[in-house]
């Protein structure tokens, strides 16, 4: 290492660490400080009731007094209803109005009153007895304070304490059997047989449709849900090894489609729900962290998987319409862990350490397959240039020159690749008291890639603290982000696999060898690619901070009010070099001396809600639910890039200031935008009977990025269900456990586009000497927002008890109007866009997933889920204006057509290859003005060649650029369906579980594959082995082309278009959580497990090229364009959870 890069490492390392050194102390001192927070002073109580239920008192009394009242909701319930006056009254003194003349007692202790069944009976004669003691937890581990704890055929007993303790005295006899109960826990009995302590485990019973789903906003249950919400399986979260979050989720949720995009270290994945709402901006869904809607580019993967409690997916605009303008493309709701109250600290800590191999080899040419091929290839050409002696033709002798070969047989790929393999570790502490409760984590990654100079460095972190600050305020703070770098290659994966594989790659001296070759009297050079791949490479640093803090008011008990600000800022900062070997660094081996460019981003969001939430029960039959926000965002950016050349050293002297000179072809570059966005939301719902639900929600954006007359834009949305299952004509169908109907509609919209897309824009320039300005976009004062309408109808079903299968159909049908796209302007204009309104899409669909808890019981568990859904959309209204052919506009190697769907490969369609002269003879009959196709008569066909089909019966294939008469729809890019699978056995401490995803009916193109088939008369370079599958008189019956000299396959045509159906294994997961008995011992631990696990498994495709999942960062382009270079990884890790008591 050069010592300026030493200099630099060694700054960054220390900068990094530092913040790891302070954060590591905030995570040891939030502990230690929140003990010093005071209890609550004694309150004198004011109440007035007349008849409410008991449980309605003590939940009132809690607010005014600040204590935590601990109960069993069972024991409660049965008490009649309490009529009650006080004004100044002492805790106590309500307490024994409320419980006199009842079976309950209660105990004051500390700031905890714990209400428990009286022991009832006649005395005892007096008899031995002895005193039991123990602590009931869950199957987390965590203490459960207010367990019910009862001698089983009496009404002895007692309940847990504020740390899970109790202790009870028992009559000596030979045997006896405690019953321990806790809402929303399984009863256990455990029998007693002279032992001094019992320590119980509790398992969790709540039904799934009992479980909390964050919906934007606020909170619901399942079972209350109106609209599409998808909520992802905790114990996936909890036991998943998975190297990020995008592969944790890939595959598990209906209508939700990931595709795992390069697989580089630290690349980016690509997230779908529902079809394409859009062409520009919005086509991902909004993610919402903790309340806090992200910026728009942010990347699921940079959150820490340990972090993570819960995710739920909002699909149906029902429920996505609350975010309005930012939820066009669905929403994907992540909240990450906070502070337990009432628990001591517990520390988890994890590790794992993962091995990457490639999933298929990169296989090219050796020296001797290659020098065949190209003197075919020189063999052919002579043919069609109408040499009947080959080695005749100036081409083919060059290549029949001995001295035109090197005697290497050099494996570039080997030189450029080596082992790749990850670290990961994750540290958290979590606890509070009864007033408090926080959170610490830190998470740090090291990934090597497999190509050499690929390298990614991550450390996550997170930190939160709440509190009552009294009985009416609660506050919290949190802060999280992520500190990455990034190393890169700028050059291509093609530049190795394109070497020449007969040339050395150093030279005797040590030195890198630098290949030279004259053509028509000037020099030219081929790149070497370990110079290309080591000294060509690009750093990119960035810093992302979230700071959250909020406060929330307890008005009354049914009104609370909820004020939140927070600041997200992401910083980017990149240095690239190329040094003066390099074919850039150098200018194609000019005179410059190196190359280097420096880069600046930073995008900051403020943002502030006030929110107020009502709930009221009215009577047994009634629950009214109202809330109220308002916010308001505001973002800026800026962005930078200053390239400077000709250093005086590639090695030590080449920061950026050492540059000598502007690079010639702009040395600057940069912009700055801002925009603002003021919300008003507004959501009711009603449930009427636990069966009749309504929800009714309303939203109103104004965004500073469209003109006055249309900024504001409103996005209503109304859900009914019926849960037919409480109706008492169910009631005795023991085998429906629960049916649900839900119906719905909503409208969202797209705002996604420049920040002044509306305004004519100006640029500075030169001319003559002097400053000017020039116009760089003309202004669309009338653009619109993008409107999205969706319609959804579904059906959530449970069977047998407690939901053992339970699972989910949906349809949906979703129209966005008045697509925004940057449209081309023509070059008279002297600019490049605008932005317009120029078409409609629709995207329908059906969703459908099953869950089943197939077996149950104290040692084994097996469930298993699949999950499927099928999206269809199409485009309509293109505005005449916006197209380059009637009904249809082509973009790249794409077309959107009316009434078609998006994702159409574009081009020309073949019939196999030319089989013999005469029949290329016959097709160059055809029409005797033309060439059959080809455009230039050097251009000869001969047999071998792909054979071009006439789409018009015109008698030749018109290739002329611009020209459409001949192109055709190749295939499309949208799968029929797709979909994913898991399963998980269970057998005492030992867990297996698996993840899969499935898509069927998609086409890709592999742009590669049709040039893989011609060499270069100049410096020819290599091709991939499927060149060996090449037509010639050996291999007659071949349908890939015959190889050529400088015979470049410019057109696309559906020679390169595969099907890209797959079936991968995603993950495969095994781990031991050794015995509580051998944990127990160490007396530190209170969980120990281990795991070894594989990602990427396996892919079964008839796709050839690198992965059917790659997909192109254009929008219409999507997945129909395979361009990835970076070979797909196959991880082995392995690794260690432990639990510190």
């Amino acid at each position: 290492m050069k010592k300026d890069e030493l200099i630099l490492h060694l700054w960054r390392w220390s900068r990094k660490k530092m913040l790891v050194m302070k954060l590591v102390v905030l995570m040891v001192l939030v502990p230690v400080i929140t003990f010093a927070i005071p209890a609550h002073s004694q309150k004198q109580i004011k109440m007035e009731v007349q008849g409410v239920p008991l449980e309605q008192v003590l939940k009132e009394l809690r607010v005014q007094s600040g204590y935590y009242i601990l109960y069993n909701k069972q024991d409660v319930q049965g008490v009649k209803n309490v009529s009650l006056k006080v004004d100044g009254a002492s805790v106590d003194d309500v307490l024994r109005l409320c419980l006199q003349n009842t079976p309950l007692q209660y105990v004051i202790e500390d700031q905890t009153i714990l209400i428990s069944v009286k022991k009832v009976g006649d005395e005892p004669e007096k008899k031995e007895s002895v005193i039991i003691k123990g602590v009931v937890k869950d199957s987390k581990g965590s203490v459960l304070p207010g367990v019910t704890v009862v001698i089983k055929g009496t009404t002895v007993g007692t309940a847990t304490g504020v740390n899970g303790d109790f202790a009870m005295n028992l009559v000596k006899q030979d045997t006896a059997t405690l019953v321990f109960s806790f809402v929303g826990m399984k009863t256990k009995e455990v029998k007693w047989r002279g032992q001094s302590e019992i320590n119980v485990v509790l398992e969790d019973e709540m039904s799934e449709m009992d479980e909390v789903v964050v919906i934007g906003y606020g909170t619901s249950t399942k079972k209350d849900l109106t609209g599409s919400v998808a909520s992802f399986d905790t114990r996936v979260i909890e036991e998943s090894t998975a190297t990020n979050v995008a592969s944790m989720m890939q595959g598990q949720i209906a209508g939700l489609s990931i595709l795992a995009g390069s697989g580089a270290p630290g690349s980016p994945a690509r997230l779908e729900i529902r079809g394409v709402p859009s062409l520009s901006g919005a086509t991902s869904p909004l993610i919402v962290v903790d309340n806090v809607p992200m910026t728009s580019d942010f990347d699921i993967n940079e959150l820490n998987p340990d972090d993570i409690q819960s995710i739920d997916v909002l699909k149906g605009a029902s429920s996505a319409a609350i975010y309005g303008s930012r939820a066009a493309a669905g929403v994907i709701m992540i909240t990450t862990k906070g502070g337990r109250r009432n628990q001591k600290p517990v520390i988890n800590y994890s590790f794992d350490y993962s091995l990457t191999s490639l999933v298929s080899d990169i296989n090219t040419l050796t020296t001797d397959e290659f020098k065949m091929l190209v003197l075919e290839a020189a063999s052919n050409s002579a043919k069609a240039a109408g040499y009947e002696d080959v080695t005749k033709w100036s081409t083919y002798k060059k290549f029949a020159d001995p001295n035109f070969w090197g005697n290497a047989n050099t494996p570039w790929m080997d030189y450029i690749m080596r082992d790749g393999s990850k670290q990961q570790h994750k540290i958290s502490i979590r606890g509070g008291g009864e007033m408090f409760g926080y959170n610490a984590s830190l998470g740090y990654t090291n990934e090597l890639g497999q190509v050499k100079g690929t390298e990614y460095e991550r450390y996550t972190y997170d930190v939160g603290f709440n509190t009552d600050i009294n009985p009416w305020i609660r506050a919290s703070v949190k802060v999280a982000g992520t500190i990455a770098d990034r190393s890169s290659n700028n050059a291509s994966l093609d530049i190795a696999t394109q070497a020449r594989p007969d040339l050395e790659p150093y030279n005797e001296d040590g030195s890198y060898y630098i290949h030279s070759y004259d053509w028509y009297g000037r020099t030219y050079y081929i790149g070497n690619p370990i110079v290309e791949m080591e000294e060509n490479t690009n750093q990119g640093e960035s810093h992302n901070i979230r700071l959250t803090g909020n406060l929330e008011f307890k008005i009354l008990p049914e009104l609370t009010l909820m004020t939140q600000y927070t600041y997200q800022t992401r910083k980017g900062e990149g240095y690239g070099y190329a040094s003066s070997q390099t074919e850039e660094g150098s200018f194609n081996w000019s005179n410059q001396k190196g190359l280097g460019v420096k880069r600046h981003s930073k995008v900051a969001s403020k943002e502030f809600e006030v929110r107020l939430s009502y709930t009221k029960n009215f009577g047994e039959k009634h629950r009214l639910s109202a809330m109220f926000a308002s916010n308001f965002n505001e973002e800026d950016s800026e962005s930078y890039s200053l390239a400077m050349s000709d250093f005086a050293d590639d090695y030590v002297q080449n920061a950026i200031w050492q540059g000598t000179n502007p690079y010639q072809y702009g040395m600057l570059n940069g912009s700055a935008s801002g925009s603002k966005l003021l919300s008003f939301v507004g959501r009711v719902e009603y449930k009427f009977m636990d069966r009749y639900l309504f929800t009714g929600t309303l939203r109103s954006d104004g965004s500073s990025k469209f003109a006055p007359d249309y900024r504001w834009g409103t996005f209503p949305s109304f859900a009914a269900a019926w849960i037919v299952s409480e109706e008492n004509f169910m009631r005795s169908i023991d085998w429906l456990s629960f049916l649900k109907i839900r119906a719905g509609w909503g409208k969202s919209g797209n705002g996604f586009v420049g920040e002044y897309g509306w305004r004519t824009l100006y640029s500075s320039t030169d001319y003559q000497g002097k400053p000017a300005m020039v116009p760089s976009q003309i202004g669309n004062d009338e653009l619109k927002w993008e409107a999205t309408e969706q319609y959804d109808l579904g059906l959530d079903f449970g069977f047998l008890k407690n939901q053992r299968i339970r699972g989910s159909l949906g349809f949906y049908l979703k129209k966005t109007e008045g697509l925004l796209y940057p449209f081309t302007m023509a070059l008279s204009t002297g600019m490049t866009s605008t932005t317009v309104n120029f078409a409609n899409i629709e995207n329908k669909g059906v969703e459908f997933d099953i869950s089943a808890a197939i077996i149950q019981n104290k040692n084994w568990d097996w469930s298993f889920g699949f999950n499927i859904g099928k999206n269809k959309n199409k485009v309509t209204g293109l505005d005449a204006d916006y197209v380059s052919y009637p009904g249809s506009t082509s973009v790249g190697n794409t077309v959107i057509q009316e009434g078609k769907s998006l994702g159409l490969i574009y081009g020309y369609e073949t019939d196999g290859v030319f089989r013999s002269q005469e029949e290329v003879d016959y097709y160059e009959s055809l029409n005797p003005d033309y060439m059959y196709q080809e455009k230039y008569s050097y251009r000869k066909t001969i047999p071998g060649d792909l054979k071009f089909v006439d789409q018009n019966n015109d008698g030749r294939v018109n290739r002329d650029y611009g020209n459409l008469d001949d192109k055709v729809v190749l295939g499309c890019s949208r799968p029929d369906f797709e979909g994913g699978f898991n399963t998980r056995l269970r057998w005492k401490g030992l867990t297996l579980s698996l993840q899969g995803t499935f898509s069927y009916g998609a086409q890709k193109a592999w742009l590669a594959e049709a040039n893989q088939f011609t060499f270069s008369s100049a410096g020819t370079v290599n091709v991939l082995d499927v060149a060996l599958k090449r037509w010639n008189s050996e291999n007659p019956t071949s349908n890939y082309p015959c190889v050529r000299i400088d015979f470049l396959n410019t057109d696309f045509t559906d020679f390169s278009v595969h099907d890209a159906s797959y079936l991968k294994i995603q993950n495969i997961n095994l781990e031991y959580k050794l015995p509580e008995s051998i944990v127990n011992k160490t007396k530190i631990f209170g969980n120990i497990s281990v795991f070894v696990s594989a990602n990427n498994v396996c892919t079964f495709t008839s796709y050839p090229g690198p992965s059917p999942e790659s997909y192109s960062s254009n929008t219409i382009q999507g997945a129909a364009i395979d361009t990835e270079a970076y070979p797909r990884t196959r991880t082995f890790n392995f690794g260690i959870k432990v639990t510190v008591k």
